[in-house]
């Protein structure tokens, strides 16, 4: 009897422990972007506010804040100031490593929380319709006779776009550091690509289907383990063209450094639950996203292998300092 009630005891107490270091908003929040409206984690940003003040997940209003500077510095910098405020979030792409990597940025992701991987977007190669190159097996042919001649678009240098590009131009056998890889800034990269200024562009599947569907623009192939949706079904993989090149940008989102467990916990439970709402599914597919959540230690687990995957290619490219 005197066991049971000891273990009675224990068990209130954890409970009352656990109740009281339960963590909730108890201010406005502020979800920073480090690019201007309008870009994909602009956009993510903006979905996450409407479905956590629509579906009442936080009690407190959201505000998106863009803060657009190279590699993210200004919004990382406000982030950095934040130590220990769970009020504030920042949504990342793989431009928050390799930033750091490339010298870009002075913030690395072990200077932050990692709260959640939330989904996947894959990248695509596209021509003008009249390009003599006409599918990815022609483009790598085309590469193999001379990789230093045929100019690639991206927007950003030393991102997922300049290393799915150098990444071709390896597989071609040609030098990644040598190929001509341009690098342009927002709408300049589809104004070169219909207009013509470069051979090709590589950026997000997503961004590049308004001009096939306009018939300005072909793809060729996407850096998908599989084919994607709707119109963009018929575009084959890399992969289905014997190119073994896999690569996504992927949406994540990190706190200040030094959250507290119960706090990344609050976080973890509203995440989980806005990612599985009709609107965020509804979101994932009409941008040709993979929705991939992992909670805040997975997504930390994640960023480790991740950070060594984009630092071997960014080597490869000649661009990590």
């Amino acid at each position: 009897m005197k066991i049971t009630w000891i273990i009675f005891c224990v068990f209130a107490l954890t409970g009352a422990c656990a109740h009281a270091q339960a963590w909730k908003p108890e201010k406005n929040m502020e979800i920073l972007i480090g690019l201007s409206a309008g870009s994909s984690q602009d956009r993510t940003g903006r979905m996450l506010q409407k479905i956590w003040q629509d579906a009442k997940l936080t009690p407190m209003s959201v505000n998106v804040v863009n803060r657009p500077s190279a590699g993210g510095q200004m919004a990382l910098d406000v982030l950095a100031a934040r130590a220990g405020d769970a009020h504030t979030m920042y949504v990342v792409s793989p431009t928050f490593l390799t930033s750091y990597i490339n010298g870009l940025s002075t913030y690395q992701y072990t200077d932050f929380t990692p709260l959640a991987l939330l989904g996947k977007q894959y990248l695509a190669v596209a021509v003008r319709p009249e390009s003599a190159v006409k599918s990815g097996r022609d483009l790598m042919e085309r590469l193999k006779r001379d990789p230093y001649t045929f100019s690639m678009g991206i927007n950003g240098a030393g991102g997922t776009l300049h290393i799915v590009a150098g990444m071709m131009v390896r597989a071609a056998g040609g030098e990644p550091k040598k190929a001509r890889i341009t690098a342009f800034n927002g709408g300049e990269l589809m104004t070169a690509g219909i207009g013509g200024h470069v051979d090709a562009i590589v950026t997000v599947a997503s961004n590049i289907q308004p001009h096939v569907e306009s018939g300005k623009l072909t793809m060729l192939a996407v850096s998908a383990p599989k084919r994607l949706s709707g119109i963009l079904a018929s575009v084959p993989t890399f992969k289905e063209q014997g190119v073994d090149l896999i690569l996504q940008n992927w949406a994540g989102l990190f706190g200040p450094k030094g959250l507290t467990r119960p706090q990344v916990a609050y976080w973890d439970g509203v995440i989980a639950a806005s990612v599985v709402t009709p609107t965020w599914k509804a979101f994932v597919e009409s941008t040709q996203s993979e929705l991939d959540y992992l909670d805040s230690a997975a997504f930390r687990k994640y960023l480790q292998a991740e950070d060594k995957r984009l630092r071997a290619a960014l080597v490869d490219l000649g661009m990590a300092k």
